[in-house]
């Protein structure tokens, strides 16, 4: 029995299986409920989901950045309802006007903030989905003005399992570019 050289070495010696990353499952929660729920609430599940998306994305890549910005956008809504309830509580028991005044720039500010966080939030979210290992191509106008539907559309039909096979063959398909053609090796007639 003769050895054969016309094999690269990862294929003559067995070896350990290439090291992968495994992908934890995306939220697998319908495109359309989302936007339902979305609609119920008037727009609080929206943000949460955003939240949910971010957090996927922080397990999958490590990237924590769009989930603190998607946790804020989240944060300021509740400190905007309290300051609603706040204000109308102080308008009714104090007669002037100074008071509501000082509330409505605080509304506004705290308006502004949440407008800022959800797009700088949702922006940040879409570069790390567009990012390795991830690599969803997405559109900015549809991040724009609906983030977390459109990030959910293309998260629900996310194949992670492909990915994954995707990271294992990839050392393979790279060492069978690198192998030139087999060399012919001189026939040895059997020994007698």
């Amino acid at each position: 029995m003769s050895l054969s050289y016309n094999y690269p070495p990862q294929y003559a010696y067995p070896s350990a299986p290439p090291v992968y990353r495994g992908f934890p499952a995306p939220p697998r929660l319908h495109w359309g409920w989302v936007l339902a729920l979305s609609f119920l609430t008037l727009g609080l599940f929206a943000g949460v989901w955003l939240v949910v998306e971010a957090w996927w994305v922080k397990k999958v890549t490590g990237n924590a950045k769009p989930f603190g910005w998607c946790l804020a956008y989240v944060l300021v809504m509740p400190a905007t309802f309290l300051l609603i309830i706040v204000g109308a509580v102080v308008a009714t028991l104090v007669a002037s006007n100074a008071p509501s005044r000082v509330i409505g720039a605080i509304y506004v500010l705290l308006r502004l903030c949440s407008v800022v966080s959800y797009l700088v939030g949702a922006f940040t979210l879409k570069g790390a989905l567009e990012a390795e290992p991830i690599d969803i191509p997405l559109s900015g106008v549809m991040t724009f003005f609906f983030a977390p539907i459109y990030f959910q559309y293309h998260l629900y039909d996310y194949n992670v399992e492909g990915r994954v096979a995707e990271q294992l063959n990839a050392p393979t398909e790279a060492a069978l570019a690198s192998v030139s053609a087999p060399v012919s090796m001189p026939e040895v007639p059997p020994q007698a």
